[in-house]
């Protein structure tokens, strides 16, 4: 299975469902959305770089092999599905179970 067909399924997929379900609270917490996959992008690429060939690789035959910072554009890719995941279910569960004092 190729790594942006993993992607797709487990990150692309469940984070559309979340936008539809929640538009509103997603576009009014953008910038917030942008600074989490900037933070998460700032501390992943420099920890990716000096692991990866090291402590693992990438097959060639799951990525695309397109590379930047000479890691696979789908893991960069991975960075950001990630951060908009974890930051849409914390507004999410926030909205949900916030209790208005």
């Amino acid at each position: 299975m190729s790594y942006f067909l993993i992607l797709l399924s487990f990150g692309i997929a469940p984070l559309a469902l979340m936008w539809l379900a929640a538009p509103r609270l997603v576009w009014r917490h953008r910038g917030a959305l942008v600074v989490i996959v900037i933070l998460i992008l700032l501390v992943s690429i420099p920890w990716e770089m000096a692991a990866i060939d090291r402590v693992w690789f990438y097959s060639p035959r799951v990525i695309v092999g397109t590379r930047l910072f000479n890691l696979p554009i789908e893991e960069l890719t991975f960075f950001v599905i990630d951060g908009l995941l974890v930051g849409t279910l914390a507004l999410l569960l926030e909205e949900k179970f916030h209790v208005h004092s």
